[in-house]
């Protein structure tokens, strides 16, 4: 037992090196490079553990790596963000390959990317140095971590440039990474830090923060000592507000294109990042009216607790015909379609106020007429900043209607008004 014991204990990157069960798949040469690269830096991987004061009991786990001799650690901020949002209900831990345990605090934090900077007092002999320049697209990287609290492994992958049609940068990784891996770093063979591991999307498709988003971080905060929870919030504030601002100053700039629905016209795409799928019933049969929808979405979110996103972006359309249903069968319709959830989150009360909600009749330029519901919630941490939900009835044809909405999260009241000026006048009947 005690045999079986050590083995366990020791690490499990060579599981890594498992591709749907066939190591023949990884070329012996980058199972030399991972074996070299994991005995160079292990003293310089940690386990990151964010621990429930309460009950004692970890509450998240990720993975951490040292980035310099004075004690910088670096790691996702999803990983600490429940000590960022109640500092007061956790404290941060790392365990280092020897299973010590450290005291470590927050220096800063950026949501935009996902990132933490950690300070420990505790030195590092080994440290891991940033890249200078990114790789060439096929190169080999090699993504460090701790998958499931299983031990620290190493996963051979490729680098496959930035992820195409996305607002925020991220690496395309082909290599696996799984839970508990997150805030580890993927290096090049040099073992120079490429990216910081941030998600994936399964069947070896992970995705990677760029190392230039670290690099400024760690530019932005210099030598500076713990962050306070006031600072560490009004830090994050003025990240949302900068994101949102880039997002939808793109946004707006553009030039919106329209597309036919039904006897409709609705927008098209806002952005390359913000795709849009389509459906209908045209395919029943027997149905008693027609219908067909279009949908968009921003394929992003800025993660700030287990309760709350932000920084996303829906817009929709519905259109509805019929020469069978009655008038109230219509109105009835038109009102469930109208009524329907759209781009909600959980968020609790301690994160958001309640809605507060106003109907209006909206008139455009070109005097089509719109029965509208307007619905703004506020961030109570975040001062300035709120989610919007716009519903509107298109009126004017007989038997049928445009249900128009979009959902705006974390925006500021002026954004909120300018997206909503140009959105009443890019929705129109033909």
């Amino acid at each position: 037992m005690e045999r079986i014991a050590q083995l366990w204990r020791q690490p499990m990157y060579m599981l890594a090196l498992l591709c749907f069960g066939c190591l023949s798949m990884v070329s012996s040469t980058q199972a030399k490079q991972a074996d070299e690269l994991f005995k160079t830096y292990s003293s310089a991987l940690v386990q990151i553990k964010s621990i429930n004061i309460g009950s004692g009991q970890k509450s998240s786990i990720g993975t951490g790596f040292f980035i310099s001799e004075s004690g910088r650690i670096v790691t996702n901020y999803h990983v600490i963000s429940g000590f960022v949002q109640t500092p007061d209900k956790f404290r941060l831990e790392y365990i280092d390959e020897q299973e010590q345990k450290f005291p470590v605090t927050v220096i800063a934090v950026d949501v935009i990317n996902d990132l933490a900077l950690l300070q420990t007092e505790n030195i590092s002999p080994t440290y891991f140095n940033l890249a200078k320049k990114p790789p060439v697209k096929g190169a080999d990287l090699f993504a460090l971590g701790n998958p499931h609290d299983l031990g620290m492994i190493v996963v051979p992958g490729t680098y496959n440039g930035i992820k195409q049609n996305s607002f925020n940068e991220r690496i395309h990784f082909t290599g696996s990474i799984n839970s508990g891996m997150s805030g580890g770093p993927t290096v090049d063979k040099q073992g120079d830090v490429v990216g910081i591991n941030v998600a994936t999307a399964g069947n070896q498709i992970g995705f990677l923060v760029p190392v230039i988003k670290l690099q400024r971080l760690v530019e932005h905060a210099g030598e500076g000592q713990a962050a306070s929870e006031d600072d560490l919030i009004a830090s994050i504030r003025e990240q949302l507000i900068d994101n949102q601002n880039a997002l939808f100053e793109q946004l707006i700039q553009n030039d919106w294109q329209s597309q036919k629905l039904g006897d409709a016209n609705v927008l098209k795409e806002l952005a390359d990042f913000m795709p849009c799928w389509g459906n209908s019933n045209k395919d029943k049969e027997k149905t008693k009216f027609i219908s067909a929808s279009s949908n968009c979405s921003l394929d992003e979110r800025v993660y700030l607790s287990n309760n709350l996103t932000t920084g996303h972006v829906l817009v929709g359309f519905s259109w509805i015909k019929s020469d069978s249903l009655t008038e109230l069968q219509l109105s009835n319709l038109y009102a469930n379609t109208l009524n329907q959830n759209y781009g909600r989150n959980n968020a609790k009360q301690e994160d958001v106020t309640n809605y507060h909600c106003a109907e209006d009749f909206v008139e455009n330029s070109t005097n089509d007429e719109f029965k509208s519901v307007t619905c703004v919630r506020a961030y109570r941490k975040y001062e300035g900043l709120f989610d919007v939900t716009y519903r509107s009835l298109l009126l004017g044809k007989e038997n049928q209607a445009l249900v128009s909405r979009y959902t705006l999260q974390g925006v500021t009241e002026q954004t909120a008004n300018n997206f909503f000026n140009k959105f009443v006048e890019s929705v129109s009947w033909q």
